[in-house]
């Protein structure tokens, strides 16, 4: 019975804090919008350049979770200049210059009050209309072919299948970072970035989940999944992602700096899943597997995409040690075991409905709890796998160093 309460409070967790489909296709109206103006208006200087939007991060993943607070929903892009712009006869300052020139015009005829805001690697614009949200866009050109085999090289060493490192590959771009000692000098050292093969990656993580794939094409009525788009799938690796990403914002909600950062979470999480059909044994898996997947030697957290490149990088940098990111990221991982087990570990409704609240920032109705669980108001029971360690009111780890 352990396993189906947990089962029931990992859905009922799930689908409370993930975003409406709605939500995800106002997002690509917009930035759909902003493509097609870079692409056909006569004030865009990009035209002549063949530009390319496209989502990245948790928007184009399906792990978007719904904000906390007054937070805005945070939208990233790429805009890739697909030709006539190279290392050769353009600087990073000048590419992103002409970008935020053609966002400034965009802003403008759009009648978006809030200032175009310049960041390091990117151009951002509020919204503020119906949905709350930012969108950080990164200007980016192709990366040349040299580098693109490299990385290939690197994907298959770091044993990836050779068909998936040929596609991601040849999706490495180019993108510009004003913090880069080359920025206003016409040079090859670029940062490498590989958003859409990311996506593509983490794709083929999800697809290890064969039967309940199928299920979702069939209830879709559609031919195959990837005829639906990636939002739509809410995988059981989907779900456990927007799960711990709750749960870290919430542990972490007076620290803000000091969080594990998604990437980590998403890439560890997809490294560890094993193709479970469920939320619970795919979240029971990637607890208990996740911190093996974090390398004694640098790099820590490999891109899987450019494997030489640490995600967690910043754990040894003098502003990760004073934050003390990597013991962070520890002590949330103890704290996520045992916050999940805890769920399996009762049946009662009040002491659920506290922890979802509590644990996992989320308002759960404990008069259908009541009803899902049938008539059973309150259940002794161990739960198993990882519920089995942990006592009915989960231990606080939160105060303790590196832990596991």
């Amino acid at each position: 019975m352990s396993m189906q309460i947990q089962k029931m409070m990992a859905e009922e967790i799930g689908g409370s804090i993930d975003i409406p489909d709605s939500s995800y296709e106002a997002a690509q109206k917009r930035y759909g919008d902003l493509g097609k103006w870079l692409k056909e208006s006569l004030k865009s200087k990009s035209a002549q350049f063949k530009p390319h939007v496209f989502s990245q991060g948790s928007f184009r993943l399906g792990t978007v979770i719904k904000p906390l607070g007054m937070n805005d929903y945070d939208l990233d892009l790429s805009c890739k200049l697909q030709q006539g712009i190279t290392k050769e006869n353009y600087t990073q300052e000048q590419l992103k210059e002409l970008l935020g020139a053609d966002l400034e015009a965009y802003r403008l005829e759009r009648h978006i009050e809030e200032k175009l805001e310049r960041r390091h690697r990117c151009w951002r614009l509020y919204y503020q209309d119906g949905l709350k949200f930012h969108i950080d866009t990164v200007p980016c050109i192709p990366e040349i072919d040299h580098v693109r085999q490299i990385l290939q090289e690197r994907m298959i060493e770091a044993g990836e299948a050779k068909f998936l490192a040929e596609q991601v590959a040849q999706l490495a771009v180019s993108i510009t970072d004003d913090r880069k000692p080359s920025y206003r000098v016409i040079s090859p050292d670029w940062n490498i970035s590989n958003p859409e093969g990311y996506a593509q990656w983490f794709v083929n993580q999800m697809k290890q989940a064969g039967r309940f794939l199928e299920s979702m094409a069939i209830n879709a009525k559609v031919a195959k999944v990837d005829d639906l788009p990636v939002y739509k799938w809410r995988t059981p690796l989907q779900r456990c992602v927007q799960i711990l990403k709750r749960h870290r914002d919430i542990m972490f909600e007076s620290n803000n700096d000091g969080k594990p950062i998604s990437i980590i979470i998403t890439t560890l999480a997809a490294r560890a899943y094993r193709g479970e059909d469920n939320i619970e044994t795919a979240m029971q898996g990637v607890l208990s597997q996740m911190g093996g997947f974090v390398k004694e030697q640098q790099p820590r957290v490999p891109n899987p995409v450019n494997p030489i490149e640490d995600f967690a990088d910043k754990w040894r940098t003098e502003e990760g040690r004073r934050l003390r990111l990597e013991e962070n990221f520890w002590r949330w991982l103890n704290q996520a075991k045992a916050d999940f087990g805890a769920l399996g570990s009762s049946g009662d409704i009040k002491y659920l409905v506290e922890q979802a609240s509590e644990k996992f920032g989320t308002r759960l109705n404990s008069d259908e709890l009541k009803i899902k669980l049938g008539s059973v108001a309150s259940i002794s029971a161990v739960g198993k796998g990882l519920a089995d360690q942990t006592p009915k009111r989960p231990v606080d780890l939160r105060g303790g160093g590196r832990l596991g």
